[in-house]
């Protein structure tokens, strides 16, 4: 604040901070149906938060493998528990969480789910699938190459594509045996057809039209939900051990509501007496601290409903609330850099001291949130899959909360006191020996 802001501009500046704090809060609290106020149906976007388990309610489920006989079995879970992800996502369960317990345990959460029993049918009863065709005999057998069947669990992944003439198809990956097996597979049976079974039920019946692939692209008549429903089904028996289901509960969005209500209650209580304290403390200082982390919040909120890997849970919750104290903190460590520079006289005016401490502060603000940031960086790449969701909120929110307090308070600091220049009003005076 070298140079005092002219009035009108600072009314504009503060006005147009005002009316997107308002139009933040509409938007926030306010959903419309089709026809209200002639416009089409409107959510209000904290709506289009995802919720994780915990605030939605939903299903968990945990999974016993048998480690004995198996090789390299800690690649051979991590394999199986990316099937289950992939598995799940193809089903529409985009937030499901699969997670590995205890070294032999595999932990399933999917939040919002109508029909619990149909997760567990479909993990916990995954179908025995195999790839065969017709020796020499005329009978079809599994096709078995240097002592290795060709079975779900060579396979990696199943999803609906597109061939050479845009027709829908399914596309087969395998892992790194798998594409050794089906590499042989296609050369031992080009021209012939290669059968997919599924529990004994054959699935798809395809001639192999290419030697030496190591995945497939089965063409046909497909539509898109037929080749989708057969992709899924041969990814269902895409795990290489079989899974034992040993602990599974169904948890009551109830619990979630009440959750959510009292955070979101709680942290409306919190924030007005945060206002109410700034605006004692420090004046008008404290009201430009008020608008700030007003906007802040409208902002934050915004945030979370548009980023899609977002998923709200109480932790993420509590990551919000510590990044908000982050940025009450950060605008107390000016306030304070300010009054010290005004009152010893290190800043002879207002505006001197203002600026003096917006860079004495900058330096400390910026050290604690970079700090803190690599902190919930950390846990998001490291941490458990419960502690994502406050990691994720927690990034946000420090970004957001070093913005608004170096530049949105800033900002409407130099406004008001281009409207009102009397330092009593900003809490400010000058120390009795400098007065003497």
């Amino acid at each position: 604040m070298n140079k005092k802001m002219s009035t009108a501009k600072a009314i504009v500046a503060i006005s147009v901070i005002v009316l997107v704090i308002v139009l933040g809060i509409v938007c926030a609290f306010v959903s419309l149906d089709e026809g209200q106020l002639g416009l089409y149906d409107y959510k209000a976007y904290p709506n289009l938060i995802k919720l994780g388990l915990d605030l939605k309610g939903g299903v968990y489920a945990v999974y016993d493998f048998d480690s004995e006989g198996v090789e390299d079995f800690d690649d051979v879970l991590k394999g199986v528990a990316s099937s289950m992800e992939s598995l799940l996502f193809s089903e529409g369960y985009s937030e499901a969480v699969v997670t590995i317990e205890n070294g032999t345990h595999i932990r399933v959460e999917v939040p919002d789910v109508d029909d619990p029993d149909e997760i567990f049918e479909l993990i916990g009863n995954p179908v025995d699938l195999d790839f065969r065709y017709k020796n020499d005999s005329d009978d079809i057998v599994i096709y078995e190459y240097n002592g290795t069947k060709l079975t779900g669990a060579l396979l990696e992944n199943a999803y609906v594509t597109l061939d050479d003439n845009s027709n829908y198809a399914i596309a087969l990956e395998f892992n790194k045996e798998g594409q050794t097996v089906f590499q042989q597979a296609t050369t031992d049976l080009y021209q012939k057809t290669l059968y997919i079974y599924a529990d004994d039920e054959q699935l798809i019946a395809a001639t192999v039209q290419s030697s030496a692939m190591t995945q497939a692209i089965i063409t046909g008549n497909y539509t898109y939900d037929s080749a989708y429903e057969l992709a899924v089904q041969i990814k269902a028996g895409a795990f290489a051990i079989t899974p034992t289901l040993i602990d599974s509960n169904v948890i009551s969005a109830t619990l979630g509501d009440t959750a959510l209500r009292g955070g979101i209650i709680a942290g409306a209580i919190g924030l007005l007496l945060i206002f109410i304290f700034l605006c004692v403390m420090y004046r008008m200082l404290g009201l430009a601290a008020s608008l700030s982390l007003s906007l802040y919040t409208v902002v934050m909120l915004f945030f979370l409903a548009i980023f899609p890997w977002v998923q709200l849970t109480l932790p993420g919750i509590a990551g919000i609330i510590i990044s908000i104290g982050m940025a009450v903190d950060g605008d107390i460590i000016i306030f304070e850099r300010i009054k010290d520079e005004y009152s010893t006289g290190k800043g002879k005016t207002m505006e001197t001291s203002v600026t003096n401490g917006f860079k004495r502060a900058t330096a400390a603000i910026l050290d604690g949130n970079i700090t803190t940031l690599l902190g919930a960086i950390i846990i998001y790449i490291f941490g458990a899959a419960s502690l994502k969701g406050f990691a994720i909120t927690l990034i946000i929110g420090i970004v957001l909360s070093v913005l608004a307090c170096l530049i949105i308070t800033r900002l409407l600091v130099s406004s008001l006191y281009a409207i009102d220049d009397d330092p009593l009003h900003y809490a400010l005076k000058k120390e009795e020996a400098d007065n003497e």
